[in-house]
């Protein structure tokens, strides 16, 4: 087992402080139709988008034993995380709160004919029920993740040899920023970054090594005009009647996403 966390460290504190001013306004959130805070299952499907070669999957196999090892998929989605370490690995487990992205990461596994189970919750809630890994995964979660010291250590519990992690270099939801303050007249944090989250982990003396790269592609379901359109309209709160300001206003303003993003690797702490 890791040492125990040290009492509200200040880069945790600082993490937590930033992310939880992305919280909206009552008067917003209580019209939107849809939380704006959900996910479609489509988004994170496997399919031939998926790219075998990003740096996060090479991180991740460099350490994995040359055959029959285990990757954990923390946040799992549509499991486009580790599908890609199959081969060396030859059995994944997936841990998302999602039922619907855990069959998708079921059929994704069965596809490259890896071994698979999951685990159905929010991590760390269940952790405890949770087996143990040669590596664990968890892409595009962590800004998610206000209370980020119990979840990366039992992210580092759960990891025999390693964790990966993958971030863009900036919070996602940055990038409707402007479409926040033209629509609604509010304005929107900057951070937290990934410089952020590298502190809490150097203050944790978790010993993490970082780089950046280039966003590779995402899925084909996520670029879809009709789907963009939909999904910046739960975004936003925006109801379906407003759908022809909204495409108007992106025709002019098109969402810049984040290009880069920190592959993040640190040593597991598991003995298992």
């Amino acid at each position: 087992m890791t040492n125990p966390a040290p009492d509200e460290p200040d880069a945790a504190a600082r993490w937590s402080d930033q992310l939880l001013g992305w919280g909206l306004p009552d008067w917003i959130v209580d019209q939107a139709p849809e939380s704006p805070w959900g996910h479609d299952a489509r988004r994170f499907a496997v399919d031939d988008t998926v790219d075998r070669d990003t740096t996060s999957a090479r991180w991740a196999r460099e350490v994995l034993p040359p055959t029959g090892g285990t990757v954990l998929d923390v946040g799992c989605g549509g499991g486009r995380s580790s599908v890609v370490l199959v081969p060396p690995a030859n059995e994944l487990i997936g841990v998302d709160r999602s039922g619907a992205m855990l069959d998708a990461f079921l059929d994704a596994a069965a596809g490259v004919g890896a071994v698979r189970r999951t685990v159905h919750g929010a991590w760390p809630d269940v952790a405890p029920q949770t087996p143990g890994a040669d590596v664990v995964v968890c892409n595009h979660v962590l800004y998610d993740v206000a209370d980020v010291v119990p979840f990366v250590l039992a992210l580092t519990d759960h990891a025999r040899l390693a964790v990966v992690v993958e971030i863009p270099t900036v919070h996602p939801m940055s990038v409707w920023a402007l479409a926040w303050h033209h629509f609604w007249g509010i304005d929107r944090p900057a951070g937290p970054t990934v410089g952020d989250l590298v502190a809490v982990l150097d203050e944790l003396e978790l010993e993490p090594e970082h780089t950046t790269s280039p966003r590779g592609p995402v899925a084909r379901f996520a670029v879809d005009p009709e789907h963009s359109l939909v999904a910046a309209r739960r975004r936003l709160c925006l109801p379906a009647e407003r759908d022809a300001e909204l495409a108007d206003w992106l025709a002019t303003n098109p969402i810049s996403w984040p290009d880069t993003v920190a592959t993040i690797r640190w040593p597991g702490a598991s003995a298992a």
